[in-house]
């Protein structure tokens, strides 16, 4: 299976506030199936921009796969690879996305909103799957 990697330049999001790059990872369609990597890179676009919007700063990762049948968001700094809120199609809507974001910061004891980077530090150091291997996501 193919790989291919696009890289975006996202603007900064406020005084101080370092540039960021988003990355579209596409990987190629098995054989004889449909290619609806447009569409789940629009949606995970999308998903992205409504998360970036209610809590800018902070370190998103979603991936849309149709196969799988949703839209998983993480925070992989906080998360590890492997945890992800995952928003099925048939319930996936702006609120959702924005609750689903909202929802995976105050699990990590981070307020709603735009980042603090002392306050996403601390939670790393407390809550972070990748700084303690025996931690698992906070519930």
């Amino acid at each position: 299976m193919l790989t291919e990697i696009r890289r975006e330049l996202l603007g900064t999001t406020g005084f101080g506030r370092p540039r960021r790059v988003i990355q579209h990872k596409v990987e190629a369609p098995s054989v004889g199936g449909e290619d609806h990597t447009a569409y789940e890179l629009w949606v995970a676009r999308r998903a992205f921009d409504l998360l970036e919007a209610a809590y800018p700063g902070h370190l998103w990762l979603v991936d849309c796969d149709l196969a799988k049948g949703g839209v998983a968001i993480s925070i992989p700094v906080l998360m590890g690879g492997n945890w992800v809120y995952f928003i099925r199609m048939a319930d996936l809507a702006p609120r959702t996305v924005i609750m689903a974001g909202g929802e995976l910061l105050e699990r990590y004891c981070l307020a709603r909103g735009a980042i603090r980077p002392d306050r996403f530090v601390e939670a790393r150091e407390k809550h972070s799957i990748l700084a303690q291997k025996s931690k698992k996501v906070p519930a």
